[in-house]
């Protein structure tokens, strides 16, 4: 199986400049734990998630959240990712290495899709065969 095969497609996305405050409201809304990170033109540039927003609130020597910290100032970068052909065998061997929980898919450094550990378990849940 081919990450295309089991990506999730319309992902949310934000801004580098997006701040800290609308992206914690867009991550409730939506009922997800991080977002890739693109730039003006499009492309992936980073990866944020609510563990980042946790860390840039404790490194902000604030003791609490700046809710004005842009994205760019907490999100992992580079981004790790994937292209659309890589197998599902080395998707998850980069997320179990990386101890990371989502992996984006790109085309051409445009986010396409992300393939995430409950993806793959619900995969496995419905019996397929996710090793051909």
């Amino acid at each position: 199986m081919r990450a295309k095969e089991l990506m999730v497609t319309g992902v949310f996305t934000v801004s580098e400049d997006e701040t800290v405050e609308r992206l914690m409201a867009n991550l409730v809304t939506r009922n997800i734990h991080g977002a890739p990170v693109v730039d003006k033109a499009g492309k992936l540039v980073g990866f944020v998630t609510h563990l980042d927003i946790f860390l840039g609130s404790m490194s902000s020597g604030l003791g609490r959240l700046d809710e004005q910290l842009k994205v760019g100032e907490i999100m992992t970068s580079p981004a790790v990712s994937a292209d659309e052909d890589t197998s599902l065998k080395s998707v998850c061997q980069v997320m179990h290495r990386l101890r990371i929980h989502r992996l984006p898919i790109v085309r051409e450094g445009t986010v396409v899709g992300i393939v995430s550990s409950l993806d793959v378990c619900a995969a496995v849940a419905r019996g397929e065969d996710l090793v051909s």
